[in-house]
């Protein structure tokens, strides 16, 4: 469970879909980048979010297995931290850069838009369509798309306001984002930031454990799993 814009609930419908996909692509590069895989010479790759860009692979596979068992089951409802907002950060930093990926490669292969319905997803591409999608289902309405295929507008721009729609539809105001302003200030402004919240006083405190390889495998192997029961769930 996650305590949304729209209250306490977990994500369905596209919602789930498009977080699944998402971190089935980030999983690939953190086991890349982990120690675990000695083979391996990948680096971390960096979202510009200190506070999931800062762990280590190993770590950060805990951090996306914990968020998403609890984006989308009942079974968890995490005790507010930094690292759990940051994470979701990283996770739709990652649908953004991806969509921007595809959007790159369409320009180079020579492919163009065409969208028969501008009130539809149906003429986008892959991470682009599962946006709008999202957002549709969100909204509870079509959503045009016309500004999407508009020559004269900053295309990559808008798309990263649309994919930060949904997840402050999702996450709400970050308090991490926040808290960071006051860091090196007074404690006592912490202090009060977070009481004010209604935050832990180890809101900043939390960290990820150190995993062992095995650890690593577990969570990996639960991490699949429960991507597989949930990506084609409505």
């Amino acid at each position: 469970m996650w305590l949304t814009v729209d209250g306490m609930r977990c994500l369905r419908g596209h919602e789930s879909r498009l977080l699944c996909r998402a971190v089935a692509s980030m999983l690939p590069e953190c086991l890349a980048a982990s120690n675990s895989n000695p083979e391996s010479n990948a680096t971390d790759r960096v979202y510009g979010i200190d506070w999931f860009d800062q762990w280590e692979a190993e770590q950060k596979i805990w951090l996306l297995e914990q968020v998403t068992t609890a984006l989308l089951t009942e079974q968890t409802l995490l005790k507010p931290a930094a690292m759990w907002e940051a994470t979701v950060d990283a996770i739709f930093q990652h649908v953004f850069e991806a969509l921007v990926d595809e959007m790159d490669r369409d320009v180079a292969e020579g492919r163009e838009l065409v969208v028969e319905d501008s009130n539809a997803a149906s003429g986008l591409g892959g991470w682009q369509q599962s946006v709008m999608l999202v957002l549709q289902q969100q909204q509870r309405r079509a959503v045009s798309i016309d500004q999407c295929i508009d020559q004269s507008i900053d295309q990559k721009k808008e798309w990263r306001r649309r994919v930060m729609q949904i997840s402050d539809r999702i996450l709400g105001v970050a308090s991490y984002h926040v808290v960071e302003n006051y860091r090196d200030q007074d404690a006592s402004k912490v202090a009060a930031f977070l009481e004010q919240k209604a935050l832990p006083v180890d809101y900043l405190e939390q960290i990820p454990p150190v995993l062992g390889a095995n650890e690593v495998l577990v969570l990996t192997q639960n991490i699949r799993q429960l991507l597989e029961r949930h990506e084609h769930a409505g």
